[in-house]
């Protein structure tokens, strides 16, 4: 081909059409440029083609960390819920305002204090952020991760709270009461890798001596106070992770159609 074009400029040149050859000449030059131009678009299209492919594939590894992490959300939130509603009702119990028969007292006792941690997955979101990746996304769905984040970090500040709640006296009352109404949670027997232990006898209550200890007003106080940071973690799920992750999975879910 460009020695079909110099032939061309050769003959013009030995014939001596100079104005046909300028012309020429330009037009060869326009040419050229039109095809850069051309291989410049072809190659930015490409680009545009890698980059929206890899931000596909990443809006869809958010996804699936989301959906983790709704699932942990769903199944978190339901058993704390269990917990605090047998939490309230002994609460209701202490003042006198509900009647709990002796065998679900020690039942409901032992069934207040949700023992499973929360694990949220942040490995994709946080891969992104150091890789610069994040910045591929559109800014709502950077806002609403970012806010998740947020959310997470505000949450776990109340997850803290909670585990110092018992370390709060010196003298272990906490842990002292917590033992006397069998408050330890049951473990189910497929977790079981050791004997239970047994409740010490000295924590041994009658059925009497158990209602009136539930019923009295320092009891009340402390348990009250477990009771809220609990409550408190289950509206921070229900209101707060889980809606904002429910919302980021409906956007993106959007954003990929």
């Amino acid at each position: 081909m460009i020695k079909f074009f110099r032939k061309i400029r050769y003959d013009l040149m030995k014939q001596n059409k100079t104005s046909k050859y300028f012309k020429y000449a330009i037009g060869e030059i326009i040419l050229v440029v039109i095809g850069i131009l051309i291989a410049l678009q072809i190659n930015n299209w490409n680009e545009d083609r890698k980059l929206e492919h890899s931000k596909h594939k990443l809006m869809l590894a958010l996804k699936n960390e989301l959906v983790s992490n709704k699932n942990e959300l769903d199944n978190y939130q339901l058993g704390i819920h269990k917990s605090n509603s047998k939490f309230n009702k002994v609460l209701l119990y202490s003042v006198g305002d509900y009647y709990i028969p002796n065998d679900s007292l020690k039942y409901y006792l032992s069934e207040m204090i949700y023992g499973r941690t929360l694990l949220i997955l942040n490995s994709v979101q946080e891969e992104a952020i150091n890789s610069g990746k994040f910045e591929m996304l559109s800014d709502s769905l950077k806002q609403n991760l970012s806010i998740l984040k947020d959310y997470t970090n505000s949450r776990n500040t109340i997850s803290d709270r909670s585990a110092n709640m018992f370390n709060l006296d010196n003298d272990n009352e906490s842990v002292n009461l917590m033992a006397r109404l069998y408050m330890l949670p049951v473990i189910p027997d497929e977790f079981l890798n050791h004997p239970l232990i047994p409740t010490h006898p000295e924590f041994l209550l009658s059925d009497i001596e158990l209602s009136a200890l539930v019923k009295d007003p320092e009891t009340y106080l402390t348990l009250n106070k477990i009771y809220l940071i609990y409550a408190a973690d289950e509206v921070w799920i229900k209101y707060g992770l889980l809606r904002r992750t429910n919302e980021t999975i409906a956007l993106i879910d959007r954003e990929l159609k």
